[in-house]
This record gives C-alpha cells, structure tokens and sequence, in this order.
C-alpha cells in the first residue's frame, strides 16, 4: 500500500514489469549493447528478450523481416515440426480476433531451415511446381470422372431397331408372319 493510482493499488508485479522493460545505458557503450546493425543504444527489449538479437525499434522494422507461420508452410515447404523449436513473436490475428495468435518467424532463419532441408530454393520451387502439376491433374482427372457420370445420367443409349417388314402367309382369316410369328386376324366384310 506504498502508492495508489487513480484509486488503484499498484502490484509489485507491475513495478518489476516496468523496471525490466527500461534497459539500463552505462557509458562507454559496449559492441555487445549496441544496435546489431545501425549501433544504436537504444535496443529493442522484445526483440532481445525472445530472439536474443540487439537491434533498435528502427532496425527492426527496416531490417528485419517477419513471416508468418502459414507462410512459412506455404513457401518453404516446411511442416510444423520443423517450425517447432524456432523462437516467434506471438501477434493477434488480424483477419479475425477470436482466432489464433498469429506466429512471426524471422524469414532468415525460414530460409536456413528450407535450404538445410532442400539444399537450395531452385528445389523448393521445383518440388512446388511438381505438386501443383499433381494437384492440377488430379482436378481434370475428377473433372473428366463428372462429365462422364453426367453423359452417363442423361443421355439415353441409342439403341438401333431395325425396321421389319412382315410377311404373313397363311390360308382364311389367320395369318402368321414368317419372319417373327406375329398373327393377325383378318375380318371380311
């Protein structure tokens, strides 16, 4: 009960939260505590804390480059075993709020793990293209399959009947056909 605000009472939680976020400077600055790649002093917490690299808010919106986890998958050809053990930056989802967290992986260590996997990123777009020509045959294949159920259901066979032409023989009023035994009765009038 040290302080309150606004008619809170503030935790001892909340104040070592602060005081961890405030990086501390002491003069002569270190490599080690500068900007990896504008030599800054003024380092992104977040960005050391989750992937232990030293750069400024600057750098890290100019230099580095985030992907999604879906983007990932889709691109790299990597599946979320591989993705498992990499560090991200959990965001919300943009699309929808009650979705998942959005995972952010830094692309330059994506396109290690793609290239360890495949060896260059000639093969991944190879290996994409195959699946695709897959997916593709796979569609007209299906395709061809309805067409023909379709032919199947609606058009009827055409059946050739060919045309017969009687020939009744016979003697008084009964004749018979030779050709298919058809009898006819004939009355005179």
């Amino acid at each position: 009960m040290d302080e309150d605000e606004c008619g809170f009472f503030t935790s001892q939680i909340t104040k070592e939260k602060k005081i961890m976020n405030d990086v501390e400077l002491s003069f002569p600055i270190e490599k080690s505590n500068t900007c990896k790649y504008c030599e800054s002093a003024q380092l992104d917490p977040e960005i050391i804390n989750i992937f232990k690299i030293n750069t400024c808010k600057q750098c890290r919106y100019s230099k580095m480059k985030f992907i999604t986890k879906t983007t990932a998958t889709k691109e790299y050809l990597l599946d979320n075993y591989e993705l498992k053990g990499l560090k991200y930056l959990s965001r919300p989802n943009t699309h929808k709020g009650t979705w998942h967290d959005m995972h952010l992986y830094l692309e330059d260590e994506i396109v290690e793990i793609a290239k360890k996997k495949y060896g260059d990123l000639e093969k991944i777009e190879e290996i994409k293209s195959q699946r695709e020509e897959i997916v593709t045959k796979r569609k007209i294949k299906s395709l061809k399959n309805r067409v023909r159920d379709l032919k199947r259901r609606t058009i009827t066979k055409e059946t050739k009947i060919e045309r017969h032409i009687h020939n009744f023989m016979g003697e008084g009023s009964i004749k018979q056909c030779t050709g298919c035994g058809l009898k006819v009765e004939q009355e005179q009038i």
